[in-house]
């Protein structure tokens, strides 16, 4: 059995030990070729569009180097540089247990050569648990719900078998979520096209919000738009192709400075509207909707309507820049 050291509030020599070539993966992010020595992976840039890879990591100090830019440096400069953050704030996303539980690599061991996935037996069966469903019950989300949109997924990790409730993403990875786990099989985008001819696509950062917003929804309209998971804000760039043939594209990004900039890096390609701000003052749709427990779910779907951040208004047409006077109207 592998020991693990384990994580202390301000360590940041620990934290520096970070895999970057797991970070990057966790990000949706693959190297293309490697180098002859195998120590060193080059990756089409993730701080710009180009078709040459110009970006490295080396595996064997653990160091990353851009050869379009001439920067370089640690996990904490590449958190930073990727993130627009200061060195503070960079501590608290490589301190978030995904990283902590997936892709922390022990001090003294190097990165296999293959990164080979750390997960094995993998196997999913529908969601019947009673710890998961009431684990989505206290997150308000409708058990139905739960059990159309994810599966119950056993896994083996590290040597350790585990469980989790597991939601698809496009290349058959899996997002894992329980009370203690947020982590991944493999980082990807996940699509959900619910019928043919659908020209409204609602895109969410994580398949928690998703679930949120068709809680929120009567059964029967859900069926009338198609929705986009990103899984990771990292994934913003990636997901133009798939918004580009929708007519209207409604984002649902968390209130924050990553959601921000992942509504401005859709909003650069794609006419969308940013549904963000209706949650206020709640953070994302989980926490909006969590937030309206109190109420029936009959009230909470009324509420949302009249928010005017319904994404199935067909009729609303987003304006040049982006906004729609009816979405500034409050309830």
């Amino acid at each position: 059995m592998k020991n693990y050291t384990t994580y202390k509030p301000d360590d940041t020599d620990i934290l520096r030990q970070i895999s970057i070539a797991y970070y990057l993966d966790n990000q949706g992010f693959k190297p293309v070729k490697r180098h002859r020595t195998g120590k060193e992976l080059l990756y089409l840039s993730p701080m710009r569009n180009e078709s040459k890879p110009s970006f490295s990591v080396n595996t064997e100090k653990n160091l990353w180097y851009d050869y379009g830019t001439g920067e370089g440096g640690d996990i904490f400069s590449l958190v930073r540089k990727l993130w627009n953050v200061d060195f503070h704030k960079a501590k608290e996303i490589l301190r978030d247990k995904e990283y902590k539980e997936m892709f922390y690599r022990p001090v003294d061991t190097q990165l296999e050569r293959e990164h080979p996935s750390p997960f094995t037996d993998i196997r999913a069966s529908p969601l019947t648990r009673s710890h998961f469903l009431d684990y989505c019950a206290k997150r308000c989300i409708d058990p139905e719900v739960a059990k159309a949109e994810c599966r119950q997924v056993d896994y083996q990790l590290y040597g350790h078998m585990n469980s989790a409730i597991g939601f698809e993403n496009d290349k058959g990875g899996w997002e894992l979520r329980s009370p203690s786990t947020k982590i991944c099989t493999c980082k990807a985008i996940s699509t959900r096209r619910k019928q043919d001819g659908n020209t409204t696509v609602c895109v969410f950062e994580g398949f928690f919000d998703y679930l949120s917003f068709l809680t929120l929804m009567k059964s029967e309209a859900r069926h009338k738009c198609d929705y986009v998971i990103l899984n990771s804000v990292s994934q913003a760039g990636k997901v133009i192709p798939i918004l580009r043939p929708y007519k209207h594209v409604r984002c649902y990004f968390d209130n924050d400075e990553a959601g921000r900039n992942a509504f401005g890096i859709v909003r650069k390609d794609i006419n969308a509207i940013s549904c963000s701000e209706k949650m206020l003052p709640h953070n994302d749709v989980n926490d909006y909707l969590c937030g309206l427990r109190v109420r029936s779910l009959s009230d909470a779907d009324a509420d949302w309507e009249g928010k005017k951040c319904h994404s199935l208004r067909m009729t609303e047409e987003p304006s040049p820049d982006g906004r729609n006077e009816q979405l500034g109207k409050h309830h």
